[in-house]
């Protein structure tokens, strides 16, 4: 077993969540994946009252997993405007193949924030990169090792 878990991403419509991040390569999850949590246990653990999340696992390698979380109750934000200057943002990089073909196959369906990049300086000096948002506005990065 590996030291990261699972990273988990609250989103406003898991559905639509779901198809966005298996477009980028992340495996469909399975049925019994995808699932509602709610009762005392977890209104403590995420300090909400009354607290209604449906959940759903995406494999992602090995053990580690990508949570999407659509809270039912409370209900919060519907979009995530945090830039990635402030602190406490986040983004999820993705290892793919060939960044440039998955550009040019979405790029007229999803925006991106520029065209692939390649970065200039150690330790990635000539990975190629790309950023784009997720359906929420949560940055993703897709980053091909050369």
């Amino acid at each position: 077993m590996g030291l990261l878990n699972h990273i988990g991403v609250t989103v406003s419509n898991l559905e639509r969540s779901i198809d966005f991040y298996t477009r980028l390569g992340i495996q469909q999850p399975p049925a019994e994946w995808v699932f509602p949590i709610d009762g005392d246990w977890l209104s403590k653990l995420v300090r909400e009252e009354n607290a209604e999340i449906r959940v759903a696992f995406l494999p992602v390698n090995g053990d580690v997993v990508l949570e999407l979380l659509e809270y039912q109750a409370p209900q919060g934000a519907k979009s995530n405007t945090k830039p990635n200057r402030d602190a406490g943002a986040m983004h999820i990089a993705l290892n793919v193949d060939d960044v440039d073909e998955v550009y040019n196959r979405l790029k007229g369906e999803i925006e991106f924030n520029s065209e692939p990049q390649t970065v200039e300086m150690a330790p990635w000096a000539g990975n190629r990169v790309v950023y784009l948002n997720d359906p929420d506005g949560t940055p993703v990065e897709l980053v091909q090792t050369v």
